[in-house]
């Protein structure tokens, strides 16, 4: 079966089911039908994947994908009784199977609900051009102006411009006229001023929306704000909450780096957020901007009081804390300060608990708090659901398959004795990735397992130039990269346990005098982090050793790094705040990773000296020059 599931790999299906035909795990077969039927490659039919769905334990996980693969394989000589006999109890699970179902219904005479359906559907759907005009015309007489004109929004907001051109016949002039000014602006604000003749006076969000995102892009930044401000709000938190407050932190970001907080405040609080992520992102930010420059303590106070209370995972709650101690010192109130602080500290695995600890200890150790809950037996987990496929999927070396049937079978038992005894099967087994993930569910819940949430490896003999870089940074470099998987591959093409670009890899086997040997990044964990130091140590030596440049220009590069350093000053002068600093950086992603390498490198230091080490979050903040008295212990 290993040869039928990396054919399975290569999309080989003819090759991997003729190889599973020829096993006798039982298991193993089911399991490789499962992903033969959900690959949308697989050229599996209707009936194939139905039985799949029908033989696959309930247990399973993804059978709302698995649906939804049948869904769209249904074939046109299915008669409408048939389809709703399949669909049976059991909502559509995507936009192609609520049109089939649908189409059915009103087949049958239920044509309210068929109807309804059809226009959900069409409005949601992505379709090819054939699939489309065959919609459009068997289902005319359910797909009103106001579906069409929703379809139409959806698919500029996805991007794709030629099927919303072939929309544009069905919509009236004036939805048209705002879809042409919308499609034009993607070209560039400066052809698109004929369309935008048109549609002057308008108040439509997304067009609205588009027009500051185009005036931005063609450096008109004063104009893309301001038009910004006019987007009314409610709507696109709604409909388009992601790209909505994307395009709001941006603009506000860029407002503040040219040195208008007045107006990157306003932008911020604009955005109209009252929960989710963005919500704790833009309280945070105009918390931020009110107090660090606008000086406005007591404004930045209130702010990070409502981000404390809308937020529970320990990295939000720590920061809000953090940021109320300092919204406290600079209104003079020192004891209300130090509560705020003591409340964050307790997070001490995060950034910002090890600030807030940092600044009420003029000595303060690096503890960590493990909490002890006795493993289940192995029986009690063997004998669960999904136990069984489990460990096949673990002797097969599937990892990302093993990574949905452990969730599915954690999410049935919650119990953390229980989760204990899995994660501690995944390490034995060689997926400590698997087991840290799981202890960062246990951690968001106040149940902290250092020993699976910060696993410790042997580091390899540092080739390099220089000095080794730090063995604690270096797991927590890991830790950040790929959370110790050694077969991580990122969309970008990075490799390994220290996600190593190929180009990248090639210089620093230079570096280090070893042979470039790409094959080996992914198979060779030995090589990768050797690699992976190397290049870490340069990025050290270029920034004099500082850790906050090293890891911002590891993560984003060196181009970018200069330019923040161009634009927000320079974190090792001793009078640019560094968490300033690194909280200005403008990609969500790098500043997150920057903190995060951060905290896992304290955890590491006390993990890898097996006891509580002195904390030195503020040496590492300020590296290479000593941290200013002024950011001390409070008196």
């Amino acid at each position: 079966f290993t040869r039928a599931f990396l054919a399975a790999d290569r999309g080989d299906w003819v090759g991997a089911r003729s190889l599973a035909a020829q096993g006798q795990n039982v298991i193993a077969r089911r399991l490789l039908e499962w992903r033969y039927a959900l690959d949308r490659n697989s050229g599996a039919t209707f009936a194939e994947i139905d039985a799949v769905l029908r033989d696959a334990p309930a247990a399973w996980p993804l059978r709302g994908t698995l649906q939804a693969r049948a869904e769209a394989a249904i074939t046109p000589d299915m008669g409408p009784a048939a389809i709703v006999s399949w669909f049976g109890n059991r909502e559509p699970n995507s936009s192609i199977g609520k049109i089939r179902l649908g189409e059915a219904l009103v087949a049958t005479g239920q044509t309210q609900r068929g109807a309804a359906l059809i226009r959900q559907g069409w409005i949601e759907g992505s379709f090819d051009t054939a699939t489309e005009r065959d919609i459009a015309q068997k289902d005319a007489a359910w797909l009103t102006p106001e579906a069409d004109r929703a379809r139409l929004d959806n698919l500029l907001w996805a991007g794709q411009v030629t099927a919303a051109k072939r929309l544009l016949a069905r919509v009236d002039g004036r939805a048209a006229d705002i879809a042409n000014a919308r499609m034009a602006l993607y070209t560039g604000y400066d052809k698109a001023q004929a369309a935008l003749d048109k549609v002057a006076g308008s108040t439509d969000p997304a067009l609205l929306f588009d027009w500051s995102r185009a005036l931005r892009m063609a450096g008109r930044a004063a104009e893309a704000r301001a038009m910004l401000l006019r987007v009314p709000a409610a709507p696109l938190v709604k409909a388009q909450p992601t790209r909505w407050w994307n395009e709001s932190n941006l603009q506000a970001r860029e407002a503040l780096k040219d040195g208008d907080p007045r107006t990157a405040l306003a932008l911020t609080q604009h955005a109209g957020f009252t929960a989710g992520n963005p919500f704790a992102e833009q309280q945070f930010l105009a918390g931020f901007i009110s107090l660090r420059f606008l000086k406005e303590p007591k404004a930045a106070l209130t702010l990070f009081q409502s981000l404390e209370a809308g937020v529970r995972m320990p990295i939000s709650k720590s920061r809000a804390l953090y940021w109320q101690g300092r919204s406290q010192e600079a209104l003079g109130d020192n004891a209300a300060a130090v509560t705020a602080y003591r409340k964050a500290g307790t997070l001490s695995e995060t950034f910002y608990g090890q600030l807030a600890l940092a600044r009420t200890d003029a000595a303060p150790m690096m503890h960590l708090t493990d909490v002890i809950v006795e493993a289940a037996a192995p029986s009690e987990v063997e004998r669960a659901s999904l136990s069984d496929e489990i460990r096949v999927l673990a002797e097969l070396g599937q990892a990302a398959t093993l990574r949905s049937f452990v969730n599915q079978q954690v999410a049935a038992n919650t119990a953390p004795r229980f989760i204990r005894r899995v994660m501690m099967n995944m390490t034995d087994w060689g997926y400590p990735e698997i087991a840290l993930r799981l202890a960062k569910g246990l951690g968001y819940d106040g149940m902290l397992m250092p020993q699976f949430g910060y696993p410790v490896i042997a580091l390899p003999a540092y080739p390099g130039p220089g000095a080794a870089p730090d063995p604690a940074l270096v797991h927590g470099l890991i830790r950040q990269e790929t959370e110790f998987d050694a077969f991580a591959v990122s969309s970008a093409g990075a490799q390994g346990l220290m996600q190593m670009m190929p180009a990248s890899a090639k210089t620093a086997a230079k570096q280090a005098n070893l042979p470039y040997r790409p094959e080996a990044l992914l198979t060779d964990t030995s090589y990768n982090m050797q690699l992976g130091m190397t290049e870490y140590r340069v990025h050290l030596d270029r920034y004099g050793g500082s850790l906050v440049l090293a890891a911002a220009s590891y993560n984003a590069g060196p181009g970018n790094a200069r330019k923040w350093l161009a634009a927000y000053g320079d974190p090792r002068s001793g009078t640019v705040d560094p968490v300033d600093w690194i909280e200005q950086i403008p990609f969500a992603e790098t500043r997150n990773y920057v903190q995060r390498v951060i905290e896992n490198t304290q955890v590491y230091r006390a993990r890898l000296a097996g006891k509580d080490v002195p904390l030195k979050v503020l040496t590492d903040l300020y590296a290479p020059v000593a941290p200013p008295t002024a950011v001390l212990a409070i008196k």
